[in-house]
């Protein structure tokens, strides 16, 4: 019989597996070619003998400076990487990880270090080469940039824990609100009308319990004569959006429902209030007492520094947690005061807020300083809302504390350190005098980028908010190579704009 269709014939060698395969047609390439396979495989080559001593290195400069590269010759390679890799080096050397990839942390002369993934070939004649002729090629491929991948990704993870820790804190206190609030509360869904929440006071009013009323259909709840004005009014909410109050006489008692709407993700939901209207009389103006009483505890406990300032400025009302930043110990001295006093950039920022608000009714985020009574300095961001009522006209700010944030996004994340952690990580890097000197000139530069930014491109302000002279700005500008094509119209519209005001 004759052989299977693709065996092998009797004594010839079985055929080659993976890259093996490629043997008979890259035998006999020259030096130059070889050359050129490894430049477009590693980022760092080495060549060492059989002891594990560097011959000679190359490298294509991005990963590894060639001069360091050049101080490596002569050297153990163990010599040249941190201390808890020298056992991975020997292994490699040794060729107990042969064909093995290893990440190799390579130690420079400043103390620096960047980790390489290195492959160990072992040549042709490594098994006859004696010290000093070269038996190993070690190629190596950069991960630096891997590495910031993965810190980004740390420092993502982290905020998002804190997101999740926010969030959990935010329902706990709605929890214990929902819970413990003296009204009959339900939450139905604008949909279907159908019960998604109820709290006690809500069960006991309607004689059931929550796991009754959660899920079914609101109307339910409600006697034949109650149902068809119930009805009309979450008709009239769907389509007006406006809260709707009404009392509904029943078969047994009457009812006062309040009807409101709300969306949380996209979602609608109705709020409805329920009371016995055949309650003692005053009942319902000591419940919204109370209610008032309750907001203003809340506002007065909320984590965030609350302002209701009148719409020049003037301070009417502060919760403890703006006395506590403005380090003020009564509310009494702060009221009347200007918040502008307070923000930072002399005023600047908050003529930026007001006039956003005259504008647009509202801002968010606005990023500042808010300085405290002895001297302290917090970061803040500002968001705030105009209300023009005619009866009313007032200014409510919200500013939140974010020193302590994780910016890992920030837009200057890469050129600056974020900390005085990562500051310090540089001592013994760099000479200290170019250490103050580039962090000096860094900071100097992003802090007029920023304030263009926050003023549109007017030097003027721009320079008023530095505390420099404007022909020092435009000497730092051009030092700094910040003025662009439009610079003299760019100038001169700041000037303009500078005049204008009062």
């Amino acid at each position: 019989m004759s052989a299977a269709r693709g065996a092998p014939a009797s004594g010839t060698p079985p055929p080659a597996v993976g890259f093996a395969a490629l043997a008979p047609a890259l035998h006999g390439l020259g030096a130059p070619v070889a050359t050129e396979l490894v430049g477009v495989g590693a980022d760092v080559a080495l060549v060492l003998d059989a002891r594990g001593t560097v011959l000679q290195g190359a490298g294509d400069g991005r990963a590894v400076d060639p001069d360091e590269i050049e101080r490596w010759v002569g050297r153990a390679w163990e010599d040249t990487v941190t201390v808890e890799c020298r056992d991975k080096v020997r292994e490699l050397v040794a060729g107990s990880d042969s064909g093995r990839e290893r990440q190799i942390n390579q130690r420079f002369a400043d103390g620096g270090e960047t980790p390489l993934a290195y492959r160990v070939v072992r040549l042709g004649r490594a098994e006859r080469a004696g010290a000093g002729e070269p038996a190993i090629l070690a190629l190596g491929k950069d991960l630096s940039a891997l590495a910031r991948m993965q810190q980004r990704l740390v420092n993502v993870q982290q905020s998002m824990e804190r997101d999740y820790a926010k969030l959990r804190r935010f329902e706990t206190r709605y929890r214990l609100l929902f819970q413990t609030a003296a009204e009959a509360i339900l939450i139905a869904s604008e949909a279907d009308a159908r019960i998604v929440e109820a709290n006690p006071v809500a069960c006991e009013l309607l004689g059931a319990s929550e796991r009754k009323l959660v899920g079914s259909a609101l109307v339910r709840w409600f006697d034949d004569l109650q149902r068809p004005a119930l009805e009309d009014a979450l008709a009239a909410l769907r389509v007006g959006g406006k809260p709707v109050g009404m009392t509904l006489p029943g078969e047994s008692r009457p009812l006062s429902v309040r009807l409101s709407m709300f969306k949380t993700e996209g979602r609608g939901h109705l709020l409805v209030r329920l009371e016995d209207a055949t309650a003692a009389p005053g009942r319902g103006a000591v419940a919204e007492g109370e209610r008032a009483e309750r907001l203003a505890a809340l506002v007065d406990g909320a984590p965030d520094a609350l302002v209701v300032t009148d719409p020049k400025g003037q301070v009417l009302l502060a919760n403890s947690e703006f006395l506590d930043m403005a380090q003020v110990a009564r509310a009494e001295e702060v009221e009347g005061a200007m918040l502008a006093d307070w923000l930072g950039q002399g005023g600047i920022d908050y003529d930026v807020i007001t006039a956003t608000l005259r504008e647009h009714g509202s801002i968010r985020l606005y990023a500042t300083r808010l300085l405290g009574e002895l001297g302290s300095v917090t970061e803040v961001e500002v968001s705030a809302v105009r209300l023009d009522t005619g009866e009313l006209d007032c200014l409510g700010f919200a500013i939140r504390n974010v020193g302590r944030r994780v910016a890992a996004n920030d837009d200057n994340a890469q050129l600056s350190p974020r900390s005085v952690d990562q500051l310090t990580q540089l001592v013994g890097r760099v000479p200290l005098k170019e250490l103050v000197r580039e962090s000096t000139d860094l900071i100097e530069q992003l802090c007029i980028q920023a304030a263009l930014k926050l003023t549109g491109n007017n030097r003027a302000s721009a320079a008023e908010m530095l505390g420099l002279s404007r022909q020092s700005l435009y000497v730092k500008l051009r030092r700094y190579s910040l003025e662009d094509e439009d610079d003299g119209s760019a100038r001169a519209a700041g000037e303009d704009r500078s005049r204008e005001r009062p």
